[in-house]
């Protein structure tokens, strides 16, 4: 904390009293809230710098301030370690953290499936062997050349690109193997505002498909995917012991800190 600025210290301060009520706050709030000993005049002076900065903004001449939505992104990027594995409680818990917060959230097991080999049944049909099981699709040629060439890749990758190049018999196969892999797909209400919203096609791929999600790297998803004012988090997730990727989507004013650290494991309330 030492190392931090009066401006940064005041800043981050002004951000969590937001995100815990979500409304304007004023120098002399902010100062019961603050962790050093700082005037409220003095307060209100970085507040002017921070405004005229592009950081905070006053919606009317005589309220408090609110982080803009620049200020929130720079804060979640430099608060959230999406490169991390979060360990989540039981499900049950995991959807009451989630209806909580009003987001939308999606949990899918992980599976270490790869291709492993392609074999050729008498010209008639591709057999796929995985690590785990084995498929079996048409038979053609461009198949099999476009299957030889990603031999070792998981089922993820390979359902992603056929996807691209519309390899559909490949996807629907791939879909069964990952039937009953999705854990939860709690908030889709949330995920349809957002969508409508602003007509987002990728949105809607996700509302009719929770496994749509894992076309995502880990990591924090702004205006790319979701309309101004929204983020995404894409992140590693334990689940009884089992790996898991876990997707949530919600305001950028919505604590996602909190919320995760209430998801996870054993924590106390």
């Amino acid at each position: 904390m030492n190392s931090l600025s009066k401006q940064d210290l005041i800043l981050e301060a002004i951000i969590k009293a937001y995100l815990e009520d979500n409304l304007p706050i004023g120098s002399a709030e902010l100062q019961t809230k603050m962790p050093i000993d700082i005037s409220a005049s003095t307060i209100r002076a970085y507040f002017k710098r921070l405004c005229n900065e592009g950081v905070l903004m006053q919606l009317h001449i005589s309220s408090g301030r609110i982080p803009t939505i620049n200020a929130l992104k720079k804060y979640w990027i430099e608060r959230l370690k999406t490169d991390k594995t979060v360990v989540l409680g039981s499900l049950s818990h995991v959807r009451q953290t989630v209806r909580e917060y009003g987001f939308y959230c999606a949990l899918e097991l992980h599976s270490d499936e790869e291709l492993r080999e392609v074999i050729a049944v008498k010209d008639r049909y591709l057999l796929l062997v995985f690590t785990n099981s084995e498929v079996a699709i048409s038979y053609s040629n461009e198949a099999l050349r476009f299957l030889n060439e990603l031999l070792g890749f998981n089922i993820y990758d390979l359902r992603q690109l056929g996807a691209k190049v519309g390899f559909n018999e490949l996807c629907v196969k791939l879909d069964q193997m990952l039937v009953g892999k999705v854990l939860i797909q709690e908030g889709d209400y949330v995920l349809y505002e957002m969508a409508k919203e602003n007509e987002n096609q990728f949105l809607y791929s996700f509302f009719k498909d929770a496994r749509a999600m894992l076309e995502l790297k880990p990591g924090i998803y702004f205006e790319e995917i979701v309309p101004s004012g929204y983020m995404a988090i894409k992140q590693n997730a334990k689940i009884g012991g089992d790996n898991a990727k876990m997707l949530c989507l919600g305001k950028l004013n919505t604590d996602f800190e909190s919320f995760l650290n209430e998801a996870k494991e054993n924590y106390e309330r």
